[in-house]
């Protein structure tokens, strides 16, 4: 470690490159594995679509004309609640403007979300005869799980946090160490081994700075309740010379006398007419109680939203006994208090309530471009210490470095096929099988865990050429797939108009040829070390003849 050691020992810059090379070590394959998803989650509607094939394409929410009320359909949601979670605490009702069904949910005994799906006409829930041939599946939804909480709950959520962290001071001390680093973004030396990966570094480090910083920084203080629960329970809003600690469940209190609940529907069209919109959603807190509350929530206008980056929904509260308006939230308020308003951009921008499709592409391109900074920063780690060791863990360096090179396949390589093997598990499990959704997700880590066992069994780089092939094999072939197994195609969807699922498979396919050129390239390296090993072998029993 003496080496190790005199970097620590040098100047600001040789400090921080330490820093960056070994802090930034240890936390590339966990940011890598929480940015491939995150980015892939910016589209995770459309995923979700394409792994839908029996749903008709998605309809644009119709134009809001006049107040609807949804009488029929509250009516059936009230019925069903009051006769099946009598004593919840929360009642949510999602009527669809143009929909045949909606959603109803309730906080159970155990205070967990608990839901069903009713028919709008009849009130009864859908019954699984009359969707027998639609697949469950957990769609884009999973890559939006595994990237903030890595399907481990709230451990998941702390490791996240943590690397996110780790995160930033990795790109802090990158900035220090690079003192060229807006030079080196117009310098890119292609086929010079190193330096190639280096400049490759640089350019998307400088290119994606900026968002960089933005994402993992909102990232970590959308979190701030489950990284930090003690600021939760302390956080206090005054009202007046009263205090109470903010709850996340039912807003509001519990009186523990009984109340009759105002009638909705007139209540839906005094919201909607206010903030000209269909509604998104009809809460009722502690309903059964004098004191509870019913929140209007509106419908986001897609053509508003892109012009605004704070939330766009929204919300009138009324007594829900009178009927008395308490609050309105117009869309796009501005919440007066300067810390909330802060939080509430913060976690727009990471989750994008504001954006468009362009903004959501600029997101997408920015989340590849971060994503191959964590690849390169972990590649060029093995390619200089390949060329120069240092030694620096004495007779286990070698060992040690033999572990990142399988880290390193499993966690790039690994992941990427395991995401596309996501998408072929919808195709491949049966229609009706139970909990299929997890099954989904068990395809996911199963392609993963066989990457890793694959890494560890084959050299550096053979592996490297032969996940990169059968990434691109499986990107390319999953149209062929589709059109097998779901009867649908790349140019049916886009004759249909089908864009969602139609721009899925193309650009599945355009990563399946970038994996096939990236083997290639590989497969070139193995064959030009494989030819000097042999020329060099051949020097050397010339050698050994001539000295005969």
């Amino acid at each position: 470690m003496k080496a190790a050691a005199n970097e620590i020992q040098g100047g600001l810059r040789q400090r921080m490159s330490w820093l960056h090379t070994w802090g930034g070590l240890w936390v590339c394959w966990l940011a890598f594995i929480i940015f491939l998803p995150g980015t892939l989650s910016v589209f995770s509607g459309p995923i979700t679509h394409w792994m839908e094939p029996e749903h008709p394409p998605e309809k644009e929410v119709p134009a809001f004309v006049t107040p609807s009320g949804h009488t029929a359909a509250l009516e059936h949601g009230l019925r069903y609640l009051r006769e099946h979670a009598p004593n919840s605490s929360l009642w949510e009702m999602w009527p669809r403007a143009g929909e045949d069904s909606m959603m109803v949910y309730w906080l159970d005994e155990k205070n967990r979300f608990a839901d069903a799906r009713l028919s709008t006409a009849t009130g009864l829930p859908v019954t699984e005869a009359e969707h027998a041939e639609v697949r469950e599946t957990a769609g884009g939804g999973h890559f939006i799980h595994f990237h903030y909480r890595l399907h481990a709950g709230t451990a998941g959520v702390w490791i996240v946090g943590a690397a996110s962290i780790a995160m930033l001071v990795a790109l802090i001390s990158g900035v220090i160490t690079h003192k060229r680093i807006f030079k080196d973004f117009f310098t890119f030396r292609p086929a010079k081994g190193q330096r190639s990966w280096l400049d490759a570094h640089n350019l998307m480090g400088v290119l994606t700075l900026p968002f960089l910083f933005i994402i993992v920084f909102s990232g970590v203080a959308i979190s701030w309740d489950t990284l930090v629960p003690a600021v939760r329970w302390a956080q206090v809003v005054r009202t007046g010379e009263a205090a109470q600690v903010r709850d996340f469940g039912p807003q509001g209190e519990a009186t523990g006398k009984k109340g009759e609940l105002a009638a909705l529907p007139p209540l839906v069209q005094q919201a909607e007419a206010t903030l000209q919109s269909h509604t998104f959603a009809v809460v009722v807190n502690h309903p059964g109680d004098a004191g509870m509350k019913v929140q209007v929530y509106g419908m986001a206008n897609p053509d508003i939203q892109q012009k605004h980056l704070l939330s766009a929904r929204g919300m009138l509260e009324f007594d829900g006994v009178s009927g008395a308006l308490l609050k309105t939230k117009l869309a796009h308020a501005v919440d007066p208090h300067p810390a909330r308003a802060t939080m509430q951009a913060l976690d727009d921008m990471h989750r994008l309530h504001f954006a468009g499709t362009t903004i959501r592409w600029l997101y997408f391109v920015s989340g590849l471009a971060g994503t191959a900074l964590m690849a390169t920063g972990a590649i060029l780690f093995m390619v200089k210490r390949r060329q120069k060791s240092l030694r620096e863990f004495g007779d286990s360096t070698q060992r040690f470095y033999r572990i990142c090179e399988v880290l390193n396949l499993a966690a790039i390589g690994g992941l990427v096929l395991a995401c596309i093997g996501y998408l072929w598990g919808n195709r491949m499990l049966p229609v009706k099988l139970h909990e299929r959704h997890d099954w989904e997700i068990a395809v996911f880590f199963s392609v993963w865990l066989v990457a890793l066992l694959h890494a560890l069994l084959r050299p550096s780089a053979q592996g490297w050429r032969e996940q990169l092939l059968l990434g691109g094999a499986m990107c390319l072939s999953l149209p062929l797939l589709n059109w097998i197994t779901a009867g649908q195609h790349l140019f049916g969807y886009w004759l249909n108009g089908d864009v969602e699922r139609g721009s899925v498979e193309l650009v599945t396919v355009v990563c399946g040829l970038g994996l096939l050129y990236a083997a290639r390239k590989v497969g070139s390296r193995i064959a030009a070390a494989s030819a000097k090993a042999q020329a060099k072998a051949s020097a050397v029993l010339q050698t050994e003849r001539a000295g005969a």
